[in-house]
């Protein structure tokens, strides 16, 4: 686990973008830039915010940084033709699009179920509907991410089937605690199992033919979630549990 200014580098490519219930807030980068851009549009906090930093704390660019912002700027003069672009794009293959199709399914469904459902279902935080709710959408999200390959990618490439390793895991964890949820609902009585059983039917099966595709994805370490020991001595330098 690399930790650069108190952040856990890209801690955040893999989690789950539920921030109230993460641990990991005070060591995220993705976080306190968002909270940052939140307290910029605070007018309590502009003097805060606007105020200048001092001269110890301003880094100069790095040269890689210079080059790479001057090789997009280059690139958006000349933009892709149609056919480029075609020619290029990432795509979910073929054989796998049933996956990818399913997931968007159960998002579609899932949300119209939690839209139209009027029971007074406990939307309180950690509840089995606000579990549902919060991983719906992020299902397909991050299944599609781990499907999907450029026409020139190498197979054989561990840097992108990593990143596609560690996205599937993601999505698999959603299914899981998603799934659980589900049959929270209906062992309370809460929603009728006839009810949940086709919900419950499409995590099973995404979660069985994404193994299939990504069988690798279990043993993907997330940077600080999968790493206890690496967060303990962390934690331990920095004067205990923050």
């Amino acid at each position: 686990m690399e930790v650069q200014d108190g952040f856990i580098v890209g801690v955040f490519n893999y989690c789950d973008r539920w921030c109230e219930r993460c641990a990991f807030t005070s060591h995220c980068r993705l976080f306190a830039d968002h909270a940052e851009m939140e307290a910029a549009l605070d007018p309590g906090l502009k003097a805060v915010v606007d105020a200048a930093a001092r001269a110890e704390e301003v880094e100069p660019q790095p040269a890689w940084m210079r080059e790479l912002i001057e090789e997009i700027n280059d690139a958006c003069k000349e933009p892709l033709s149609r056919e480029e672009w075609e020619r290029i794009r990432p795509r979910v293959p073929p054989e796998q699009a049933a996956i990818d199709a399913r997931a968007r399914d159960y998002a579609v469904r899932t949300y119209r179920w939690l839209t139209e459902s009027d029971r007074g279902l406990d939307s309180t935080p950690g509840s089995p509907h606000d579990v549902i709710s919060w991983f719906h959408f992020l299902i397909a999200a991050k299944i599609n991410r781990a499907l999907t390959v450029r026409p020139d990618e190498d197979p054989e490439d561990r840097t992108t089937a990593s990143d596609s390793d560690g996205s599937a895991k993601v999505a698999l964890l959603a299914i899981e605690r998603s799934h659980a949820a589900w049959f929270e609902l209906v062992d309370r009585g809460i929603v009728p199992a006839g009810e949940a059983d086709p919900f419950i039917a499409d995590l099973v099966w995404l979660g069985e033919a994404l193994e299939r595709v990504r069988p690798d994805a279990r043993a993907f370490v997330r940077p600080g979630f999968d790493e206890p020991e690496a967060i303990a001595m962390v934690l331990e330098r920095q004067g205990g549990p923050r």
